[in-house]
């Protein structure tokens, strides 16, 4: 097979923007559990790193860490002087990512409920980003806290937003719930409100929304 020839669309886009460091690539592979393939893939990682570098990005908001993976990418591309803070309700994953990150000290892990713990980060306000990978029933409320503690120009973002393609389906798939879908759907369209945001929705292998808060 030449070089430039793939099984799929997703392969191509990988081999070319998916590169991984050794941190992240560890990451993954530490992901062993039944629902730990949730993690973004490398190319998305990639997109990510692209934003927070023509963004400017230097203060960041993770609400959901799983492994680590997705802030091990970010906090690569932040400036030294960076910050990220990453919240994960899982006990095991949070003790996962601490080991997975614990060379990265742009990294701070908060452990616990994101509605209680996004609490503790308001005195450290403004943020430049926040990337919201969790819960779909509570992303109104991350939205929420992100149009209160993001600054003007900084940049929403939140994975799955395709909810398994859910979103534009006339009927919904069995595997998704009528609660999550509403949720999605409402995110989605809030964010593409013209007059408050500047954004978009990619279509990654799970949907990636990407909005620019103009307020």
């Amino acid at each position: 097979m030449k070089d430039d020839i793939f099984d799929s669309r997703e392969d191509y886009i990988r081999a070319l923007f998916g590169r991984e460091t050794a941190a992240q690539k560890s990451a993954r592979e530490s992901l062993t559990g039944a629902h730990d393939g949730i993690s973004l893939h490398a190319e998305e990682a990639r997109t990510l790193q692209l934003l927070i570098r023509l963004g400017d990005i230097r203060m960041i908001v993770e609400i959901g860490t799983l492994g680590g993976y997705s802030a091990l990418a970010m906090a690569a591309a932040l400036p030294d002087d960076g910050r990220l803070w990453t919240l994960e309700k899982d006990p095991a994953r949070a003790a996962l990512a601490r080991s997975n990150t614990a060379a990265e000290k742009r990294i701070k892990i908060i452990e616990g409920d994101a509605r209680e713990t996004l609490r503790t980060l308001e005195s450290q306000a403004p943020f430049d980003m926040i990337f919201i990978d969790a819960d779909k029933l509570n992303y109104a409320y991350y939205l929420d806290w992100a149009e209160t503690h993001v600054r003007k120009g900084g940049l929403i973002v939140g994975d799955n937003t395709l909810l398994f393609d859910a979103v534009w389906m006339q009927e919904r798939p069995p595997r998704v719930r009528d609660s999550a879908l509403q949720a999605m759907r409402d995110f989605n369209r809030r964010l593409a409100d013209p007059d408050k945001y500047l954004g978009t929705l990619l279509p990654t292998a799970e949907g990636m929304t990407i909005a620019q808060k103009l307020f």
